[in-house]
């Protein structure tokens, strides 16, 4: 009887030590709607059809202060996150950049697939994967484009409950793009801050 005993407390036990565990360790919440990429530091790669390969790095204030064509554009995104951890999301951004006397629109539709993990009750890794297209379109001169294979680790630095923080590591790999009919791919490497909240 008492040995009865004791297993069935330490089944409890084990079984409220692992509901407890679960829990801290489960997403902030089953959606995220972020506000990324607001500001940061990017280098990107302009591999042109004709013409020379060349290398720029910029800083970006809600739009690129430079006016170099990249992925990094100011974005919501918006991604459902399992309770164990995968997610499903869509980021649409928009930028202006250039002169003056050219500047230019650029349009971003970015779909991706994650991983959340909760590394403590105050911070979370989100490693993601996605392809960006971003389509960029010049007044009176017609449009250009460029798609990429984005890999990204958000950092979550969660400030409340359900608000964050975001640093995110980003690689996007061009892997096709277009520049007044020829082609032309971008790749870009970048340190991208944002806001997200989770519900």
């Amino acid at each position: 009887m008492r040995r009865t005993r004791l297993w069935l407390s330490l089944g409890v036990l084990g079984a409220t030590t692992s509901h407890a565990l679960s829990a801290a360790a489960a997403p902030p919440g089953d959606w995220s709607v972020a506000v990324e990429r607001l500001f940061g530091w990017s280098r990107v790669n302009i591999d042109p059809e004709q013409g020379d390969e060349r290398t720029v790095s910029s800083l970006s204030l809600l739009s690129k202060v430079v006016g170099e064509p990249g992925y990094s554009a100011p974005r919501i995104g918006v991604d459902n996150i399992a309770a164990w951890g995968l997610s499903v999301g869509l980021a649409l951004g928009y930028q202006s950049f250039g002169g003056d006397d050219d500047d230019a629109d650029a349009w971003l539709i970015a779909p991706r697939i994650g991983y959340f993990a909760r590394v403590s009750s105050g911070f979370g890794l989100w490693p993601r994967a996605g392809i960006t297209h971003i389509i960029y379109d010049y007044p009176g001169e017609g449009s250009d484009s460029a798609t990429a294979l984005t890999l990204e680790v958000p950092l979550e630095f969660l400030l409340a409950p359900r608000v964050a923080l975001v640093l995110t590591p980003l690689v996007e790999l061009g892997i096709a793009g277009s520049d007044g009919g020829n082609d032309r791919t971008l790749t870009e490497i970048g340190l991208q801050a944002g806001l997200g909240a989770f519900f």
